[in-house]
């Protein structure tokens, strides 16, 4: 995947603001990515005159410091596959996903305004609803994302804890939704600072959780505290927090931790 014109806004969510995808990772890129942000995909092809009007026009509103998307493009010529599936018979095409589903599209090269236009519309308008879904039962769906957050499957966790329902158990899932978003961006690469030390330590930590070995994470993650600047310390310090209420307060690493942990008032 070639990546373009990294941001870092702030600290959540850090973010690239144009990517090149393909049929091999356009689920992890676009399908999913989208359940956090929305993302603009552009199919496009070389041969494509007006694909090479629409282009820069995107690239602009994505790299916007403002802008609140996403842009993924898509060379159709190479990735035969993804333009099948989702009928591309005129480029360029232009679809913004949501939740993991189209929510608006275009086709033909429009103008800058008109694309302006249309990116606020699609982007203000209420997502369509997650086809993925956990148990109507607050306590049951908290549960599940306990479970896949042990198994460090961050988008599954995010996705049962984010808009969780008010219930006695939003303050745990509320509490445990930063731990889920790190793990998720970490898959996507939004997770990245572009400080080795940092990133590094980030990496470990999310690796860890996925071979389910939470004293290695918490490690990385303590190392990680003076990696980075006092932003991302803050940011770090809510995901140990986060661990911590993962683990509960009987774990036998909240009493290795336990110096550690006090002095970050969990």
């Amino acid at each position: 995947m070639k990546l373009f014109s990294f941001l870092k806004k702030d600290k959540a969510p850090k973010r690239f603001a144009i990517i090149d995808v393909g049929d091999a990772d356009f689920k992890k890129q676009v399908i999913r990515r989208s359940y956090k942000t929305p993302v603009l995909v552009d199919f496009w092809a070389s041969w494509c005159a007006p694909c090479r009007q629409l282009g820069p026009i995107l690239e602009r509103l994505a790299e916007d410091p403002d802008s609140d998307f996403i842009l993924a493009k898509l060379n159709t010529e190479h990735n035969k596959r993804t333009a099948v599936q989702y009928q591309i018979r005129s480029i360029p095409a232009v679809k913004l996903f949501r939740n993991g589903q189209v929510a608006d599209e275009f086709t033909g090269a429009l103008p800058g305004a008109l694309v302006k236009r249309f990116i606020k519309k699609a982007t203000s308008a209420p997502p369509p609803p997650p086809k993925i879904r956990g148990s109507a039962a607050p306590d049951q769906r908290l549960k599940q994302a306990v479970q896949h957050l042990k198994k460090g499957r961050g988008f599954e966790a995010f996705v049962l804890l984010n808009d969780f329902p008010e219930s006695g158990a939003a303050e745990k899932a509320a509490a445990l939704l930063p731990l889920a978003r790190f793990l998720f961006d970490m898959e996507d690469g939004d997770g990245l600072t572009g400080v080795e030390a940092l990133d590094a330590a980030y990496e470990g930590a999310a690796q860890a959780m996925k071979r389910r070995k939470p004293a290695q994470a918490l490690e990385q993650l303590f190392a990680a505290l003076d990696a980075g600047e006092e932003m991302d310390r803050s940011y770090t310090a809510g995901l140990i927090r986060a661990v911590s209420v993962l683990l509960g307060k009987n774990h036998p690493l909240m009493e290795t931790y336990q110096e550690q942990l006090a002095a970050l008032a969990v």
